[in-house]
């Protein structure tokens, strides 16, 4: 029986060690964009990304949104979802184009910016995500990579963005700029 424990906290133990390693080979910052094309015209479709308040009536996830004062130029916002609390500066707001939040945020042990672009395609709109993220801990890098992917939260704000018009989610990952 001893022999069991001393293996099993052997193997854990070194199980540990091997994540950490491998999640400092990880570089610390990513880029990741996903893309979606929607009927709704940009104008629509940005107001509903812009308006942060009201986030949690299309998104299902959003459990509170506390609108911030201005600081340095910036509005804010806090928002809880089922993942915890977080703090946003909303860096740029160019009705109907562009949209761009960063984490305020400094003791998550993660931060970053999401760029949301919604540009016309056809009658309706076409709206790419890029995430410029950081995750500083080697643990939470290769768990951000190798178990919950990059691209997770993107796609499910996404398919909420689109579900929020009456459409299906038909994102897709795009490939870095060269």
């Amino acid at each position: 029986m001893l022999k069991i424990v001393l293996s099993t906290i052997g193997l854990l133990a070194a199980a540990a060690v091997a994540v950490v390693w491998l999640g400092s080979r990880l570089p610390s910052a990513h880029r990741a964009r996903t893309a979606l094309r929607l009927a709704a015209a940009p104008e629509a479709v940005y107001a509903r990304i812009s308006d942060v308040a009201q986030a949690g009536t299309w998104r299902k996830d959003v459990k509170a949104v506390e609108l911030l004062p201005v600081a340095d130029g910036e509005a804010g916002f806090r928002l809880t979802d089922g993942n915890g609390t977080i703090t946003y500066r909303i860096e740029r707001a160019e009705p109907p184009h562009r949209f761009v939040t960063r984490i305020a945020d400094t003791d998550l042990g993660f931060g970053g910016r999401w760029t949301i672009e919604v540009l016309p395609d056809g009658s309706g709109s076409r709206v790419a995500i890029t995430e410029d993220g950081e995750v500083s801990s080697p643990v939470f890098r290769f768990f951000s990579r190798h178990v919950f992917g990059h691209y997770r939260t993107q796609e499910a704000y996404l398919a909420a963005l689109a579900a929020s018009f009456g459409e299906t989610a038909r994102s897709e990952r795009l490939p870095e700029p060269t």
